[in-house]
Order: C-alpha cells, then sequence, then structure tokens
C-alpha cells in the first residue's frame, strides 16, 4: 500500500496573484536573512510558465535558475550546480493546469487559437489510464432483482493477460464480488454486488424499475489496479512521470477531477523528491534554503494564479532541524507576510 497523499480538499486553496505571492516570499527570505540570493524554479517547459519565471527573477532582483524539465519534473543534478551560483535559495515549484475545466480535463487556448489539454504532458500520461478506466465503468453492469444488487464483470476482466506495454486494468475482484458466480450474462459473469460496497454507497444503487446501468462512479480505486511494463531507469520524461505516479492512477483516474489530481499528486511527489535531496545530498554547507510548492493555474499564457500547497524550509545547513509545511501551514506563514515592492520597474530590471 503506498503512502497516500494528501487529500484533495487539503490542496484546493486560494489561489494567489503572482506578484503578491512572490512579495510575500520575499519579505519572508528577508526576515529570515537571506544574503546571496539565487531564485530557481522547477516547471514544466510550456511557453504559458515563462512570465512566472520572469516575475520570479525580477522579485529577487536575480535571473532564475532553472530547475526543471517537461511535466514539472525535477532534475536535482540541476540543484547541485546551483550550489555554485548563490549562497542562499529560495526555489518555487510544481505543475500546472488550465483554467477552463471540461471533463476533468484542464485546457487553454494557445497561441494558433487551439484550446488543448494544459499540461499536455501530464495530459498524454492520464490519457491511456483515464480511457482504461472509463471503458471498464462503462461495460461493468449494476441491476437490482428480488432485492439482491448484482455486478456482471465482462469476461476480459476476469481472465488474467499478461503485463504489456499497452495499459491494461485489473479488477480486485474479491473486492467487487461476494461468492461464487450467480450466473452468465451477455458479456460475462454475473455475481452478487460486494455488501461493503451496498452498505456504504446506497444512493449509487439501482432501482428495481431499471435494466442494468453501468457501474460507473461505483467503480472506486480500490476495486483496481493498472497494469503496464514500465522501465524505471528510463530518462523520458513521460516514463518517469508513469513511474513516479503509477500506485496513484486508480485514485487519479478516479477523481471527478483527473487531471488536476494528477497535477497535484505529481507536485507532491517532486516536492518530497527536492526536499530530500536537500536534506541529504546538497552540497550547500550554511545555505539558507526555503521551497514553496504548488499547483499553477493558466488562465491565459500571459495570466497564471498560483496555489500554495507544500513548504520547506532550511536555516544555515542545518538539515536536521529542517520545517516541512502542509496546506494550510504554509498559506498561513504567507498571509502573515508583507508584500514586498520591487524598488524599480520591471522595464527597468530589464534595463530599458
Amino acid at each position: 500500500m503506498p503512502i497516500a497523499p494528501p487529500p484533495e480538499s487539503f490542496l484546493d486553496q486560494t489561489p494567489m496573484n503572482l506578484m503578491e505571492l512572490y512579495g510575500r516570499m520575499r519579505t519572508l527570505t528577508d526576515k529570515a536573512g537571506f544574503e546571496g540570493t539565487l531564485p530557481a524554479i522547477w516547471q514544466c517547459s510550456d511557453e504559458s510558465q515563462s512570465i512566472k519565471k520572469a516575475l520570479f527573477g525580477y522579485i529577487n532582483n536575480c535571473p532564475t535558475f532553472n530547475l526543471g524539465r517537461v511535466g514539472a519534473l525535477l532534475d536535482p543534478s540541476r540543484l547541485a550546480t546551483a550550489a555554485h551560483h548563490g549562497k542562499d535559495f529560495v526555489i518555487l515549484g510544481g505543475s500546472h493546469i488550465g483554467a477552463e475545466e471540461s471533463d476533468g480535463i484542464g485546457y487553454i487556448e494557445r497561441v494558433h487559437g487551439q484550446h488543448v489539454p494544459c499540461c499536455g504532458m501530464l495530459g498524454k500520461v492520464l490519457d491511456d489510464y483515464l480511457r482504461a478506466y472509463r471503458r471498464a465503468a462503462q461495460l461493468i453492469k449494476i441491476s437490482q432483482e428480488e432485492n439482491i444488487i448484482k455486478v456482471e464483470v465482462p469476461y476480459k476482466y476476469l481472465f488474467a493477460k499478461p503485463t504489456t506495454e499497452t495499459v491494461r486494468i485489473q479488477i480486485k475482484l474479491n473486492s467487487l464480488v461476494e461468492g461464487e458466480a450467480l450466473g452468465e450474462g451477455t458479456l460475462g459473469k454475473v455475481y452478487r454486488l460486494h455488501s461493503d460496497i451496498v452498505d456504504n454507497h446506497p444512493e449509487l444503487l439501482p432501482s428495481k424499475e431499471k435494466e442494468p446501468q453501468p457501474i460507473e462512479r461505483l467503480l472506486k480505486p480500490e476495486l483496481f489496479s493498472f497494469k503496464k511494463n514500465l522501465n524505471p531507469e528510463s530518462h523520458e520524461p513521460k516514463t518517469m512521470i508513469e513511474v513516479s505516479v503509477f500506485d496513484f492512477l486508480p485514485e487519479i483516474v478516479a477523481s471527478p477531477f483527473p487531471h488536476r489530481r494528477l497535477c497535484n499528486i505529481n507536485t507532491w511527489r517532486q516536492f518530497h523528491r527536492i526536499a530530500s535531496f536537500i536534506t541529504d545530498d546538497f552540497d550547500g554547507s550554511n545555505s539558507n534554503i526555503f521551497v514553496l510548492a504548488g499547483l499553477t493555474i493558466d488562465h491565459t499564457l500571459r495570466h497564471n494564479t498560483f496555489i500554495p500547497q507544500f513548504g520547506f524550509w532550511m536555516e544555515h545547513g542545518r538539515a536536521l532541524e529542517a520545517r516541512y509545511f502542509g496546506p494550510s501551514e504554509i498559506n498561513s506563514l504567507l498571509a502573515e507576510q508583507p508584500i514586498y515592492k520591487p524598488p524599480v520597474t520591471f522595464l527597468e530590471y530589464a534595463g530599458l
């Protein structure tokens, strides 16, 4: 059983305007005595993230060091290089998603006018798993007859198949059904639906009057898993993301907002990756480091807001005394800080 990520409700904090967010972060690090501060960022290599990166450098009066790859993958080796470029570090990172939501996917309008999934890389990771889940949720049927709730499971989900490079869904039959098969259906075998499901989700059960209907939302994450051959040593971004989030994909696809849940879990995984690297492997003795991770909302290619979700603070290289902040704690900490205002305009900072 993998360690569970925070519930979506914990991560669904209030979005902040970028300059307000950066201003509060700058006040916080100034009060903590940061000097020779190098701003660094890990985020997706998407044009919608470029202004966010530029403004982060502007508020800290230093161009931003890049720690990320496509899909908001963190590259720890770049943080090792950054140790030679600054004394203290303020680091921002996380996934991004288009603000226009449709069928659980976030969209953005690109410069050529097309509305496309954003983050596109995470959308590609999600696509095959979401398709497999939604197909199963339609093909597995439930019905009620003589006060017995029945479930018909197609044979394609009953027979074990080898693990290949194609995404397959594996139904956990002992959790879905109770007892031996009651008979044959049109596509598979008919069973009694497990009593735990009947007791816990009465509002989703069919009435006597209805024909067999898709199981849909009753196909909860604990009732299935995915099978796919993945190479954990791969350096290809899509595979690296899949390997990182694979154990959590049943929960992701069963979410009402699967794209957003994937973004949040990806951020959670990469945040703990950078925190572990800093405490265990970072060669920056006596450095002050503040890390803020969260979800960027792309309203347009030029306008983002940011939801703070996780924080990490290490003072003077003392890794054993490092502090971690959850969603509510990091938002409270930021809310306490006045908003720093740069002494020059952005154009002046750019030398114009």
